[in-house]
């Protein structure tokens, strides 16, 4: 569900998570541009995890011939520290997924997000001197965000308790309230993409807009469209809070 980008040049004597802070490593939004995609938008959790070099590493030559093992083993990885601990961590993300009683995804998570993104639509609204009630919108994030803390009270009980039936319930549920965010057809003009949370941008390339079909049709100057995707997208964060429901 999130795109964490790492940068280069991991050492020996420093974790991931040094590094993270260090340089200031990103939790950001899921756009486009690599295989997550196809998942993403037809309600399967995905993550994409990258690297980057920072503003005095060497030059990544994307996409091209240029783009070889011998530069990567001697400008941008030498000795593939950071490819070692990126490999290390999914393995070790793999085997929770695997072998936890209980899902290690937490859709709590996404209420405090969704607000970020609903205050960024306010801004968006305001450059744009455009008016929309965005009411329908703020009381489905509100609604999510109760179903996912009982989720989130159902699941300790499941795990306090030993109890299998209820563990798997609430590992159902955490596998499939993604699907809801799609529930609600393509975007507009786009109907490949069904997220309706976020989505890459009309025009930003692999670059994520949030709340895009409201976004986009505010950009656009078609106010109808936007407050149509209004109605649509709170139905579809309704139907994700439904699925998470006790």
């Amino acid at each position: 569900m999130k795109k964490v980008i790492y940068p280069y040049r991991n050492t020996t004597n420093q974790t991931m998570f040094d590094v993270w802070n260090k340089e200031r490593g990103e939790v950001g939004v899921l756009g486009s541009g690599s295989d997550y995609t196809s998942f993403l938008h037809r309600g399967i959790a995905s993550l994409d995890i990258t690297a980057g070099g920072g503003p005095t590493d060497p030059v990544y030559h994307y996409h091209s011939v240029y783009d070889s093992y011998h530069w990567m083993a001697t400008f941008g990885d030498p000795g593939f520290v950071t490819h070692r601990s990126m490999a290390t961590y999914l393995t070790l993300l793999l085997y929770h997924f695997v072998n936890d009683a209980s899902l290690p995804l937490e859709p709590s998570n996404f209420a405090p997000e969704m607000k970020e993104y609903f205050k960024e639509l306010e801004e968006h609204l305001e450059t744009n001197n455009a008016t929309l009630d965005l009411t329908p919108l703020t009381n489905a994030i509100a609604t999510f965000e109760t179903a996912a803390s009982e989720f989130d009270a159902l699941r300790s009980l499941a795990i306090s308790s030993s109890n299998s039936d209820l563990i798997k319930v609430t590992n159902a549920k955490a596998r499939d309230f993604h699907r809801g965010f799609t529930s609600q057809g393509g975007l507009p003009g786009r109907q490949f993409f069904h997220h309706l949370i976020f989505a890459p941008g009309l025009d930003t390339g692999y670059a994520p807009t949030t709340f895009p079909a409201i976004t986009e049709a505010v950009t656009a100057g078609n106010l109808t469209l936007a407050q149509e995707w209004v109605g649509r997208t709170s139905r579809a964060i309704l139907v994700a809070a439904g699925i998470l429901k006790t």
